[in-house]
């Protein structure tokens, strides 16, 4: 069950009463997570600064005494309490990288993942690849977008029309829409968010890319899964009906509708599962040109496929 505020553990009481520079403030947590049991306290104390303020992780220990404000010092405190109650480091610090872009997170939200920026390479490197160096690449969906990583890393760094995400939740959507407010300056392609299952907010649109990363892990396999994500993570970001494969044999088969003859799709799937999907699509006369990438341990992580 997810933990809550409300559920968690006081903190300890600090040593030092009003820390306004960084080394109080980060021996003042570092004593805490000890407390808490966290290995290499000091470096995450360290970590949980460089991650508020968005700074390298070596930027505190070259500022000492570099000034800290008051409501950064509670949300610094609040990270650690967090953290010390086995919250995800991501969740602990409210944000996470994506590949370029610094992105808020919560427990509404499945905290994005290295593999998921290899997808997003994997794409762009496919789509130039078939559009060449001139032109706009028309229309990009992402299905079950969550914190929108997906989505607003395609439209910082592609050359699409617009970039169309949809997610069932709509406690993701307000994350996601939070993120594109937060990175608009840096974003020049239209972003948009829709609420509703799957394709079904997109009934309208033919797009050049169909991307999701979709809740893919069987729910008999709920036991299996480390405790910093089977309690935190949203499970419907997670779980999937049907040994997993419900939601991508769904996308799978919407997809081909929401596709111009030419248009890619591009899905993140289990490893143990990558066969099942590929086997899946190919069985579907609406595709073509079935692939399998490897993610960067070498493992089959991603399917790609052509709309006829």
């Amino acid at each position: 069950m997810n933990r809550t505020a409300s559920s968690l553990p006081a903190p300890p009481a600090a040593p030092h009463a009003h820390p306004s520079q960084v080394l109080p403030l980060v021996e003042e947590l570092a004593t805490a997570l000890r407390i808490a049991g966290i290995t290499d306290p000091r470096r995450s104390a360290a970590d949980i600064l460089a991650a508020l303020l968005d700074v390298q992780r070596s930027w505190p220990s070259m500022n000492h005494e570099a000034a800290l404000e008051s409501d950064l010092v509670a949300r610094a405190r609040r990270a650690a309490q967090l953290l010390g109650a086995g919250a995800p480091f991501a969740y602990a610090v409210g944000c996470s990288q994506f590949r370029n872009l610094n992105l808020v997170v919560d427990q509404r939200v499945l905290i994005p993942r290295p593999e998921t920026e290899v997808l997003v390479d994997l794409i762009l490197d496919s789509v130039r690849a078939s559009h060449g160096s001139s032109g706009n690449w028309g229309v990009a969906l992402d299905i079950g977008t969550g914190s929108g990583a997906i989505a607003l890393s395609l439209a910082s760094e592609g050359r699409f029309d617009r970039v169309i995400a949809t997610d069932t939740s709509v406690d993701a959507i307000d994350v996601a829409e939070e993120n594109a407010r937060r990175l608009a300056g840096a974003i020049s392609t239209p972003v948009e968010f829709r609420s509703g299952s799957l394709l079904a907010p997109v009934k309208d649109i033919r797009a050049a890319l169909l991307v999701s990363n979709p809740p893919y892990i069987s729910f008999a396999e709920i036991d299996m899964l480390p405790a910093s994500v089977r309690d935190w993570e949203p499970p419907v970001a997670l779980f999937s009906a049907h040994d997993g494969m419900a939601v991508t044999a769904a996308i799978v088969q919407d997809g081909a509708r929401a596709l111009v003859s030419g248009g890619l799709l591009a899905l993140e799937v289990d490893v143990r599962r990558a066969s099942l999907v590929a086997e899946l699509v190919m069985s579907d006369s609406s595709y073509a040109g079935v692939r399998v990438g490897l993610d960067l341990t070498g493992r089959e992580r991603f399917v790609f496929a052509s709309r006829v």
